[in-house]
């Protein structure tokens, strides 16, 4: 079943490479800023806000940033300036993805900008900006491809050059920020329905991601499938999953609070990877393993337990990006011996993107039970850190204070 019709699924049985950021290349790329033009008017409206109990500069706001130390930092920065064809939006929610944890903690190399997942108000629009009206509830894609070179026209959208060099001004976690005129062209800026929350808007971005993740891995109704990793994509999976037709779906974490979460959500199966085998578990339930295995964490360690339960003649899917110069040992041997298929899924695109808007408007996935922790912007460092250290956290999310 595909999830989005108007892209291509394919699978990529390619040679195999023993490290694994190699299959996620594309994630690994230096800071990137799209620098404001001074000769630009400023946007008509008023940028104070009472509630950031602090003195402020007047035309400036508050952004997340990483600095010269690797730390993510509260700063003021000044309110982007917008050319011809630009949006500013004024955030309502982001959310914090794993991504952005490890760009603050250096696994991608240094640098990086903060925060993608991401809804709010358009706040001004430039000139030239014809369907987009200021005051509009919207979420915004950071990345967006050409739709011309060689990699778009096969379909790899996620793969051209162009993907990577386009991004939020000055990042996704700030009072405002600038989507440049290649994304807004591109449909990147999207309204969000009405009877959707911005929280709800804010994490369409990571289910867009799964969207396409499956579409490439190919679901077939009946499949059994084991999720490694039950974060909130791996639990947005499992709700996918359910609504493609998978016939037994068993998700393993180490977190109590996440096992919990994907018994609701839709999981037949929930396994303590702690206390139990997970090759040996599915092989019990299935009897011959599952017809694809999916690791939706970066922890190059939950790729060997996931590959050993995939049936022969199944795939894995890596969906979870591992930190730069991550390697594991493979028996290419029983690899090729048993004919597994290795597919690799990165972000998405803005059919992807529709596509999930879909199935939240349907009431086919439930997003919002996955929030389970709040901040204000100017602790979002704070929020940072708790994502990542925390045993009952899902879902952390940066909300506006106005």
């Amino acid at each position: 079943m595909n999830l989005t019709e108007s892209l291509v699924p394919r699978v990529l049985d390619t040679g195999i490479r023993t490290t694994v950021s190699d299959y996620y290349s594309w994630l690994i790329y230096p800071s990137y800023r799209i620098n404001s033009n001074p000769e630009t008017t400023h946007p008509p409206f008023s940028i104070g806000n009472s509630l950031n109990r602090r003195a402020r500069q007047e035309q400036s706001m508050l952004a997340c940033l990483i600095n010269g130390q690797r730390q993510a930092e509260i700063t003021d920065v000044p309110v982007p300036r917008l050319q011809p064809g630009e949006v500013l939006i004024k955030l309502a929610a982001a959310g914090i993805c794993g991504t952005d944890i490890e760009k603050v903690h250096g696994a991608y190399g240094p640098g990086g900008i903060l925060g993608h997942e991401v809804s709010g108000t358009i706040a001004s629009v430039g000139d030239d900006v014809t369907d987009l009206r200021k005051s509009d509830r919207v979420i915004a894609h950071h990345h967006v491809p050409c739709y011309n070179c060689h990699y778009c026209q096969q379909g790899d959208h996620t793969m051209c050059d162009l993907f990577r060099k386009t991004n939020f001004d000055p990042c996704g976690l700030a009072e405002y920020f600038r989507v440049p005129e290649t994304n807004v062209t591109r449909g990147a800026v999207t309204r969000l329905p009405s009877e959707a929350s911005f929280e709800e808007g804010s994490m369409i971005e990571p289910t867009a991601c799964c969207v396409r993740a499956l579409n490439k891995a190919e679901v077939k109704q009946g499949d059994s499938v084991l999720v490694v990793g039950l974060g909130p994509t791996g639990l947005t999976k499992i709700q996918l999953l359910r609504k493609m037709g998978a016939s037994t779906i068993v998700g393993a974490d180490l977190l109590p609070k996440r096992l919990e979460m994907a018994r609701k959500l839709g999981a037949s199966e929930a396994i303590d990877s702690s206390s139990k085998d997970i090759p040996e578990y599915v092989t019990k339930l299935t009897h011959v393993g599952v017809d694809l295995a999916i690791v939706s964490t970066g922890n190059p360690k939950a790729i060997q337990p996931a590959l050993a339960s995939v049936r022969k003649g199944g795939k894995l899917l890596l969906f979870g990006a591992p930190a730069q110069g991550s390697s594991i040992g493979l028996d290419v041997s029983a690899l090729f011996s048993r004919q597994i298929s290795i597919v690799t899924s990165y972000s998405c695109v803005e059919s992807d993107i529709h596509s999930a808007l879909g199935f939240l408007t349907r009431g086919d996935i439930d997003l919002r039970s996955m929030v389970t922790d709040r901040f204000v912007l100017r602790d979002a460092p704070n929020a940072i850190g708790h994502a990542r250290t925390s045993r009952t956290a899902v879902k952390t999310m940066i909300v506006s204070e106005s």
